[in-house]
């Protein structure tokens, strides 16, 4: 107990004078506290490239709180799943500094651990949808960097969904076919130049991604989709979607496209997603309304095609794009297809 203290003590800057006025309770969360083993994955080239920055941020901040033996920082490599995949499982907890195509690519590997770390953010990401459903990026945003660390460790946790297409492409905030996915595709291919990349770092990620979204207004799915899913009353209903829209949007989260709410049914945790669909430059435009009126779109829009469900298949012939949260998606929208969505699991993420 002595060297417990001793711990304590050296890290907290608290003397042995005042041990007599620690409360056991105070004592046992401070000592448990530093029994946990952290890993800081920092995503180098999220947001504005804050990420190359941050792992000094992090070490200052938790000097005198932490033990820096209890934690380890790394920056992410472009094969996170590779990178990752034998020694997450090591960690009590997962932070994750990135945006959302960041936290996607851990929550595959988590999926696959026997032993499974809880899963905290640092929102440095392009949309940070998911940080956003869950309270982290107002925290981040209006208290900064400390306070969101101290949430980290306080360690209260909220269960997601965890979604699978075809049952082996594993995600957790939204799947996007057609002018949202082109926009994607787009933005993933050219953020990596280094012309560009210099270019983002001046109007942020989030303006280039505007940018993009204005060249790609115009684009139009070519091809019916049959959609097949299962009702609240467990039926099975079919509905198609003539060619010439939009896009289709697959969602688990309460907010995307960096700030829109696209359902007010959306739980993250009831087992079920939402589908909507986008028909033409009016439910286009109605996304951005949305975002400002601080609305849910079903809200706001009439004679809007969205439901929730457990299931989904989508049915087509011919080629498009596809993201699957905010990354591209290559081996899926080709030629003839009959594609499955469903619920397979859940992850433990820490929250405010």
């Amino acid at each position: 107990m002595q060297r417990v203290w001793g711990w304590i003590n050296n890290a907290t800057g608290i003397n042995q004078r005042c041990k007599p006025q620690w409360h056991v309770s105070t004592c046992i969360t401070a000592i448990y506290f530093f029994m946990k083993k952290i890993l800081f994955l920092i995503n180098p080239v999220s947001g504005k490239l804050v990420g190359q920055s941050l792992k000094d941020s992090i070490i200052s901040e938790l000097d005198g709180v932490l033990d820096r033996g209890c934690f380890d920082i790394e920056y992410s490599a472009r094969d996170i799943e590779k990178q990752c995949n034998n020694h997450l499982s090591n960690y009590e907890i997962v932070v994750v500094a990135g945006g959302d195509g960041t936290i996607s690519q851990i929550v595959k590997v988590i999926v696959g651990l026997e032993k499974k770390p809880k899963l905290g953010i640092i929102p440095i990401g392009t949309g940070n949808d998911l940080a956003n459903s869950l309270g982290i990026l107002h925290l981040y945003k209006s208290q900064g960097l400390g306070p969101l660390l101290k949430t980290i460790l306080r360690c209260k946790v909220a269960k997601i969904d965890i979604l699978s297409l075809d049952n082996k492409c594993i995600f957790t905030n939204y799947l996007g076919i057609g002018n949202d996915a082109k926009i994607s595709c787009d933005f993933n291919r050219l953020r990596y130049k280094p012309f560009l990349r210099y270019i983002s770092s001046c109007i942020s990620n989030k303006g280039f991604y505007g940018l993009l979204a204005l060249k790609n207004i115009c684009y139009r799915i070519p091809f019916d989709i049959e959609i097949c899913y299962q009702n609240e009353l467990l039926e099975t209903e079919i509905i198609t979607i003539n060619k010439g829209f939009c896009e289709i949007l697959i969602t688990d989260t309460k907010m995307y496209a960096g700030g829109v709410e696209i359902s007010s049914k959306c739980r993250m945790d009831d087992g079920k997603f939402e589908v909507t669909v986008i028909r033409g430059m009016w439910e286009w435009i109605h996304l951005f309304f949305a975002m400002l009126c601080k609305k849910p779109l079903d809200t706001i829009t009439r004679n809007l095609i969205q439901f929730q469900t457990d299931r989904l298949e989508l049915n087509f012939t011919g080629n498009t794009f596809c993201q699957v949260d905010g990354e591209k998606y290559d081996s899926f929208a080709n030629g003839e297809k009959r594609l499955l969505v469903n619920v397979v699991s859940s992850c433990e993420m820490i929250v405010p």
